[in-house]
């Protein structure tokens, strides 16, 4: 018997952070970045304000944090699976960029925190090298098939992350749903055949 209460108390902590992820995202689509508080956060997951520090003892940092890497780790491991797809190159540069449309749309409250200033540099650092070796990994397989040109895929991927980086910048600003999605189709065809009509 002594042996389930790690486990269930591991659940339980699991449990836990799921419903406060949810309550940390819904104060920060209603309150931004600078109105999440722990007293907010604790409120809307139903918690006592201390039970919130007993899981993040180091406060809001480490909240936020936590929420970030919950929308993060997901994206990175579907971006993976598709890296380890039996599919041409072409393919898994247009799946990335669908995978990357589906987690902003459904993390929108999350993005609003990543364009806060302080945590975009912290969060950049972490995320960027990762999609820009997944970027980078695509465009050395079209290469290698003889679907893409020559070109060094570390500056292909470099300048495609340049353009990514503007699909992020539109979903965390007021661009509408539609607006952010025509760009994805722009970024994938300019890609994919060029800007040049032949």
């Amino acid at each position: 018997m002594p042996r389930l209460r790690p486990a269930r108390k591991e659940l339980l902590t699991a449990m836990m952070k799921e419903s406060i992820c949810e309550a940390a995202t819904s104060v920060l689509s209603e309150h931004g970045v600078d109105g999440i508080t722990m007293n907010r956060v604790a409120e809307a997951a139903d918690l006592a304000k201390s039970s919130l520090y007993d899981i993040f003892p180091k406060g809001k940092e480490e909240l936020l944090e936590f929420v970030v890497d919950r929308m993060f780790i997901p994206f990175m491991q579907a971006v993976n699976e598709v890296l380890r797809a039996d599919l041409p190159a072409q393919r898994k540069l247009e799946k990335v960029l669908r995978i990357a449309l589906e987690t902003g749309s459904k993390h929108k409250g999350i993005l609003r925190l990543l364009a806060h200033v302080d945590r975009e540099q912290d969060v950049k650092k972490r995320t960027r090298p990762q999609i820009l070796e997944a970027f980078t990994t695509i465009f050395e397989q079209g290469v290698k098939e003889g679907s893409f040109h020559p070109y060094n895929p570390a500056h292909t991927g470099r300048i495609f992350m340049g353009a990514f980086s503007q699909l992020t910048e539109l979903r965390e600003g007021s661009a509408s749903e539609e607006a952010v999605n025509e760009y994805a189709e722009v970024l994938i065809d300019a890609t994919l055949h060029g800007v040049l009509k032949k």
